[in-house]
């Protein structure tokens, strides 16, 4: 290229943009100026980009491009969409002038570099090829299994685009799909050539960018959980962001992904709470952290974030992973953040990123996640557990004392009242409420029916804890895992400060049907 470029040239140049401008709408415009600007400019220093432009050089992960090809660097404008292929909004444009400086490239991911197999040799070996839009699925399990898996990835990949977003295209403009092996003699796919010899070993599952192997499952439920969860990687991995680095959080949305509900008419859910053993069957992340909260393993945020890439050969690590992006992904506090984080964080300090991202309430996530990991079990009902953090006030000695509703159908509940260490209160609790409405109405008092127990203690009961709000309270256990049997009343000395929180007991599953409320009154002594 030359190092010179004609005044003539540059005169015809800005006349051609001159012309452009009189005739295009503002947003097809920005992208033309762009790349004219890069034609007349030739090899001339680029002009300085403005300040409020802000541009990132975006490359596909390592793990996309050795399945699908090398991609070229490209710059882009940073919004809110990062991975899209994107225009830049009008709007955020000046309305009287636009920016001869602002340089918008086309994002592209990586070609398609799939092998190519010979469908009728496979079949021949007992290999059937079944295809859809999204995916080309080569299995030896029952065709009438197999049929639907197909058609069950291309509603996956449509959940992907509403959540991350679309991918960038390719530069054949070609729709984007994946190639799936379901083995149940995997044998015979090595024999035949179509497990890569150099493919690590895996126990259930693994992918290379846009191609995934894994074994057959005897649970129809978890050969689609498996299914979805591989292709949610191969995904994943093609977006241009740099989430690749938090190892928790790639699992952790795979596993997100893969637990999903079908109807009798077809229609898919992906990211549901799972509520049913047998209806997930296979499915054994609950009993995992259950398992590990009765051994005395209850998993805090900063465990999650030290899991590192190989630890996963292990379950455990994915059922925690699984946890805790179902958790933040449907608390209606911090589900806005946890989806904007693939926008959020950087390559060079992920995990610190995504700390910055929840500072401002970070304590209350911390209480929240273990009150939610101690007590998980199938059905969790998430909002209806939130918990506002309500600071407590003093309470005067003499006083009437403090008046607090507590309803049924809600976890813990602040009673708007700070006790103090050392100092004797007494709680009194009164009024009817409704634990069930079939097959019957089941009313209580707050003593609760000893006819059946939850967590130890009898249902409906009415309990109480306390939230140290002292300074410790930041770096020990979280204090609200330690329950208080209040029942019609009692006189409680506190161990430490701290505001004092009520709930009826009852299952975090079994909340929604729960109605009424008792009222507590809270006196303090000398």
């Amino acid at each position: 290229m030359a190092n010179v470029v004609s005044a003539r040239r540059l005169s015809r140049g800005g006349k051609l943009l001159r012309r452009l401008a009189m005739s295009m709408p503002v947003r097809r415009l920005v992208v033309v100026l762009g790349l004219a600007g890069l034609i007349v400019a030739g090899c001339e220093k680029p002009a300085q980009t403005p300040k409020n432009v802000h541009t990132r050089t975006i490359e596909p992960p390592a793990s996309s491009r050795a399945g699908q090809g090398q991609s070229e660097r490209r710059e882009a404008v940073d919004d809110q969409d990062a991975g899209n292929s994107r225009e830049v909004p009008a709007a955020s444009l000046p309305k009287t002038e636009i920016s001869p400086h602002l340089v918008v490239e086309r994002q592209y991911r990586p070609s398609d570099s799939r092998p190519r197999h010979n469908d009728e040799r496979l079949a021949h070996a007992g290999i059937r090829c079944f295809e859809s839009k999204r995916l080309r699925l080569y299995t030896d399990v029952a065709p009438q299994l197999a049929e639907p898996l197909p058609g069950l990835i291309d509603r996956a990949y449509d959940a992907w685009e509403a959540y991350f977003g679309p991918l960038p295209p390719d530069r054949e403009k070609r729709d984007f799909q994946m190639t799936g092996y379901v083995m149940v003699d995997w044998q015979a796919f090595q024999e035949l050539g179509l497990i890569p010899p150099d493919l690590p070993a895996f126990s259930a599952g693994r992918h290379r960018g846009a191609e995934f192997w894994i074994y057959d499952q005897k649970d129809d439920y978890y050969r689609r959980h498996l299914l979805i969860h591989e292709a949610t990687h191969c995904f994943m991995t093609i977006i241009p962001n740099v989430m690749a680095s938090l190892p928790w959080y790639m699992e952790g949305m795979a596993e997100l992904f893969g637990t999903h509900a079908a109807d009798d008419e077809g229609h898919v859910q992906f990211r549901v709470m799972p509520d049913d053993p047998k209806k997930f069957a296979g499915f054994g992340r609950i009993r995992m952290i259950q398992e590990d909260v009765r051994a005395g393993r209850l998993l805090d945020l900063a465990d999650i974030f030290q899991i590192a890439s190989n630890d996963f050969p292990k379950m455990h690590p994915y059922a925690w992973s699984w946890a805790l992006c179902k958790f933040l992904d449907g608390h209606p506090r911090y589900r806005q953040r946890f989806r904007r984080i693939q926008h959020e964080v950087s390559a060079q300090e992920p995990q610190a990123d995504f700390d910055r991202l929840f500072a401002a309430d970070w304590l209350d996530l911390r209480d929240e996640w273990l009150l939610f990991a101690a007590n998980l079990c199938w059905g969790y009902d998430i909002e209806r557990t939130v918990i506002d953090f309500a600071a407590g006030h003093e309470l005067n000695a003499g006083s009437p004392g403090g008046i607090v509703d507590i309803a049924a159908d809600r976890g813990w509940q602040s009673s708007g009242m700070l006790v103090e260490a050392g100092r004797r209160y007494s709680i009194h609790a009164e009024g009817r409420f409704k634990l069930a409405e079939v097959p019957r109405p089941w009313e209580s008092e707050p003593q609760g029916v000893s006819i059946r127990y939850v967590g130890g203690r009898p249902l409906g009961m009415l309990l109480a804890t306390i939230r140290n709000s002292t300074a410790e309270a930041d770096r020990g256990a979280c204090s609200m895992l330690a329950t208080i049997a209040v029942g019609r009343g009692c006189e409680l000395t506190p161990a430490a400060t701290g505001t004092l929180y009520f709930r009826l007991n009852d299952a975090p599953n079994e909340l929604a049907d729960n109605s009424g409320a008792v009222r507590v009154v809270v006196a303090a002594g000398d």
